[in-house]
Order: structure tokens, then sequence, then C-alpha cells
């Protein structure tokens, strides 16, 4: 009967620690192809434009890409331009924003101090992935569905941080994902 009963105390503390557990990530399970996002809905405007708010998404969707990434992965698909700037915080210290482009895709990058800083991300090519494997190509539905979107009857969405300040508009041709646009806040 005693150890019946530990048994059933143990389960109970077991089960009750679940309620102590903070998720603060929102994603939910599984490998880069199966990440399930927690979206919030924010607004709709009147330019076709539904939004949403998911920080795991925004702060993560482009970890994968870095300047040696992209040279060894695409660089057979885009071409690369580097050009000197001024750092605008100190003047002494010269960075260099490296372009990645091709006629339908752009990916800039800006270098300071050995710190990477992806600042546009405008993609129509199904090679370049986000994290949890949102790319171009993608239907809408399954776009939906990683980010547990019930429904929009809009060809655009947009996914933003809390703060507004970052994040990507997707654009929907014929029920697929065709176009993925950044906008990103650097200073």
């Amino acid at each position: 009967m005693i150890l019946k009963n530990i048994f059933f105390l143990c389960l109970l503390l077991v089960l009750s620690s679940f309620n102590f557990i903070k998720l603060d990530k929102s994603i939910i399970f599984g490998n880069d192809a199966t990440f399930v996002y927690q979206s919030k809905y924010s607004f709709s405007d009147s330019r076709d434009l539904t939004c949403f708010e998911c920080e795991d998404f925004i702060s993560n969707a482009l970890n994968n890409y870095t300047i040696a990434t992209i040279n060894k992965e695409f660089l057979s698909l885009l071409n690369c331009t580097k050009e000197l700037v001024v750092n605008k915080h100190d003047s002494a210290t010269i960075d260099t924003v490296y372009t990645f482009s091709n006629s339908k895709n752009k990916i800039q990058i800006y270098r300071a101090n050995q710190n990477d800083f992806i600042f546009t991300f405008d993609v129509t090519d199904p090679v370049f992935n986000l994290k949890g494997n949102v790319k171009p190509g993608m239907t809408k539905d399954d776009f939906l569905r990683k980010f547990r979107i019930t429904e929009t009857k809009n060809n655009k969405v947009k996914i933003s941080n809390s703060e507004g300040n970052m994040g990507f508009v997707f654009y929907f041709e014929n029920s697929r994902l065709k176009r993925i646009n950044s906008y990103l806040y650097l200073d």
C-alpha cells in the first residue's frame, strides 16, 4: 500500500510540475521541415496585407545565412559585390556591405568589426529557405499550417516581431509562396 501511495505521489508531482514549465519558444516540435510556430494575429489593412507576430521565427529565420555559407552554397547562383562604407557611429571605422544578387534574388549583409547583420533578404528562388523550411514555392496551406494561421484571404502576409521593426512579407500567387521580402532594422 505504501509503495502504491509513493507511486501516485510521484506521478502527481511529475504531472503538477508541467504547470511550472514555461515554454518561451514558439517552436512546437520537429526538425527544420516540421517546425511549427505559434503566431499571434495582429491586424489586416486595406492593402490586402494580414499581419501576425511571431518572435521566435523572426529571431531565428536567417540563422543559416552568413557570408561564408552564402559563398559556399549559393555563389554559383549569385554574384557578390562589396561596398566599403563609413560606420555611422565611428567615422574612423570602415565597414563592408556584401550584396549577393541575381535578377530575382538579393541578400545584403553589413559587416562591422567581424559581426554580420543581414538587412536585405528578398528572394523568389526556392533554394533560399528560412528557418522551418519556409521558402518560395511552398503552398499557402503549408505556410498557414506552419504558423498556425487558420485562414487568410489576402495574398500578402506579414510576420514580424512584437515591436514591428523587423519582419518578412510573404507574397502568394496561385496559392503558392512567390516571394519573401524582409524589412530588418539596422542601426
